[in-house]
């Protein structure tokens, strides 16, 4: 005798990811398994066999960290592991650049104020050139950013401050090279302190939301 076959149908299905059921009669509990491990229930959202279909609530797949939506006629399912590789992706990418930037301009600060010391003609262009390429590439993509925990993008906007802060401190400079007058080199040094701390401030964060987009991808 052939052995009757259940038809499994999800009402929500999962993206880019396998899942495996072990039936064999309505009472017995219907174990949901994705990527080798076991997708844990809470009471009153075990899977359930209707008329030989396994259904499978909603708030199953958003306790295993998908977006479930139901929009326009349209289920809408968001592996959120895979957006917040994405994080780390594009954090990497434009930590690193910034970062460079960054470390550029601050020798670039050392070798003018050594040349204002020894008393150097004194070229800031280089200075300003490499603070502008350094603002165009300082923002993490907000489109491209999945927020974790309660951190979005804009958690990271003291590397902007950073920039700005060194502007007017190349601005300060300037002056000092130009007139001599050292309340304009007070001032650069009292903007450079700032452009150092919103560093310290920005690098802190960083780090912080990295670690928290790798336990939201990897866990």
């Amino acid at each position: 005798m052939k052995k009757k076959m259940i038809i499994v149908t999800l009402v929500l299905s999962l993206i880019s990811a396998s899942l495996a059921f072990a039936a064999t009669s309505a009472p017995q509990k219907i174990s949901i398994v994705l990527n080798g491990k076991e997708l844990k229930t809470r009471t009153g959202t075990e899977v359930k066999i209707i008329d030989n279909h396994a259904y499978i609530p909603a708030s199953v797949l958003r306790d295993a960290r998908f977006a479930v939506e139901y929009k326009n006629s349209k289920l809408n399912l968001v592996n959120n592991y895979s957006h917040y590789n994405k994080n780390l992706i594009e954090m990497h990418l434009s930590n690193h650049e910034f970062t460079s930037q960054f470390n550029k301009i601050e020798q670039e600060v050392i070798n003018v104020l050594s040349k204002v010391i020894l008393e150097e003609q004194v070229d800031i262009s280089r200075l300003q050139q490499l603070i502008k390429e350094a603002e165009s590439n300082v923002v993490i993509r907000p489109e491209v950013f999945t927020p974790v925990q309660d951190y979005s993008s804009s958690n990271l906007s003291d590397a902007f401050y950073s920039l700005e802060a060194y502007k007017k401190a190349s601005i300060e400079l300037i002056a000092y090279v130009h007139t001599g007058d050292k309340e304009r080199l007070k001032s650069f040094h009292e903007e450079r302190k700032k452009a150092l701390e919103y560093y310290d401030s920005y690098t802190y964060m960083y780090d912080r939301i990295f670690k928290l987009s790798y336990i939201s991808a990897t866990k």
